[in-house]
């Protein structure tokens, strides 16, 4: 019984050492994070879009007396 404790305290401890998923499972979260705030930003709904289409709205119609005034 002994033995079956030393080997599964060895396990644990060589599990808590091993890195080598983290930065997979960092760059997993990066993306997921990256891809809400771009789902965000480019939603229809969003009032980013609103304010990019007031934005660029506001820009046309400044176009016609910009061309007008020269």
């Amino acid at each position: 019984m002994s033995i079956l404790i030393v080997r599964l305290h060895i396990f644990l401890t060589g599990l808590a050492k091993t890195e080598r998923g983290v930065t997979s499972i960092e760059y997993g979260l990066l993306a997921a994070g990256v891809a809400v705030v771009i789902g965000a930003l480019l939603s229809p709904d969003g009032s980013f879009s609103d304010t990019l289409d007031k934005l660029f709205q506001n820009i046309l119609d400044q176009l016609p007396q910009a061309s007008s005034k020269k």
